[in-house]
């Protein structure tokens, strides 16, 4: 099982809000005091995700202008 100062450490990782939160409140003192420098010397980035950018997929087919891909919502243009 992966430690949450692991988790917060990794790069190229995205939480949300919620959940880097939960991980930072989980935190021992001395790894908050670790994590806290980390940021102070510009190692580490923060990547968050408001819980209201989240759109859930629903399985209904639908046509439409709009595709997903690589988890990016793209917009397409099928006209000839």
């Amino acid at each position: 099982m992966i430690k949450p100062i692991d988790e917060l450490k990794m790069k190229n990782i995205l939480l949300t809000e919620k959940r880097k939160a939960e991980l930072i409140g989980s935190l021992t003192l001395d790894e908050k005091l670790y994590l806290g420098s980390i940021m102070l010397a510009d190692e580490y980035e923060t990547n968050t995700l408001k819980e209201s950018d989240l759109e859930e997929i629903t399985g209904e087919l639908t046509f439409g202008d709009t595709t997903y891909e690589d988890g990016n919502k793209v917009f397409v243009s099928n006209k000839y």
